[in-house]
């Protein structure tokens, strides 16, 4: 069983909402509480989406990260945040996201910062080396090749998948010098996560062993899509560097997206596969955290009828 949460910046609100929900269903339709993360094998996230992920396995619950949201975004995106000249530096500065994420990942018992060993579900983060434009995904313990990146504190990952270009400087780690969004390759790691998960050495935390294609099963959470693009694309069509600079970030993410929702679609069939990404009442940045628009987003996680018939068939 595995889910797959894409990138989109405050947008994550509405995946956080949709898996909050999802989680309430779950435990009424099972008749046991548990935390979502601890019914899949295998969580895979870009950028917010990479943070919901690790969030959800280390434990919390859907309602925790939730909750989470509601108070980092508007710190991080605050307008008073801002640099003062974008075409020069990065939006944002990366202090106020490391504080608050460092919080998040950190045992609330021992106070010790939780890192790629300490998951209870296995995460496949998105990223992007600037080095050599390779992929540069962050893997707990299911793949050998990838255990020397284990100490890797979780908040240093998500500083990573979440260093979109132009919002936030790339990020450096351990292991890895100047690690970008993993939206530039998968905004939508549906395809990764459906790559990987065969390929386990080792069984899931629930013991479960490592699937053919035909066994998996996936569900895949959006942060909804746009009804149109929030930039003028009649201006776009024609613009230079600067223009282009502010928003070719939006087109990437957006058109990944897509076409790794058409790739898992005919891989895994419709009995195996849903995908929950909502249309959204009006376009929406990365960045923009106007109150009114985070209500909006919150209104439209209420899809119930969606899921219920695939909840049916996979977890009951």
């Amino acid at each position: 069983m595995v889910l797959s949460l894409d990138g989109g910046g405050v947008r994550g609100y509405l995946t956080a909402k949709i898996l909050e929900n999802l989680e309430a269903v779950l435990n009424k339709l099972t008749g046991k509480e548990a935390p979502i993360g601890q019914r899949f094998d295998f969580i895979a996230g870009t950028s917010t989406g990479g943070i919901i992920a690790m969030g959800l396995a280390t434990g919390r619950t859907a309602a925790e990260i939730f909750g989470f949201y509601e108070n980092l975004i508007p710190k991080v995106f605050n307008p008073k945040q801002a640099t003062w000249n974008p075409y020069w530096w990065p939006k944002y500065q990366s202090d106020i996201l490391r504080r608050e994420l460092e919080v998040l990942f950190k045992d609330p018992g021992t106070k010790k910062d939780l890192t790629l060993e300490d998951v209870s579900t296995h995460v496949c983060i998105t990223g992007v080396s600037l080095s050599n434009g390779q992929p540069r995904f962050h893997k707990s313990y299911y793949r050998p090749e990838h255990w020397d990146r284990l100490k890797e504190t979780l908040a240093n990952v998500a500083l990573a998948t979440c260093a979109a270009p132009t919002y936030f400087p790339a990020h450096t780690l351990d292991k890895s010098t100047n690690v970008i969004d993993g939206g530039i390759c998968a905004n939508n790691p549906s395809v990764v996560a459906i790559s990987d998960a065969p390929r386990f050495k080792v069984p899931s935390r629930r013991g479960t062993p490592p699937p053919r294609l035909s066994d998996i099963v996936l569900l895949s959470v959006g942060t909804g899509f746009q009804p149109s693009m929030p930039y003028d694309p009649n201006r776009l069509a024609q613009a230079g560097l600067l223009d282009w600079a502010r928003n070719i970030a939006e087109v990437m993410f957006e058109s990944q997206s897509w076409v790794a929702h058409y790739q898992s679609e005919y891989l895994l069939g419709a009995d195996n596969y849903l995908r929950i990404n909502p249309k959204l009442d009006f376009p929406l940045m990365l960045d923009d955290a106007d109150p009114a628009h985070l209500k909006a987003l919150k209104n439209l996680a209420s899809v119930t009828h969606i899921y219920n018939d695939f909840l049916e068939r996979h977890f009951r």
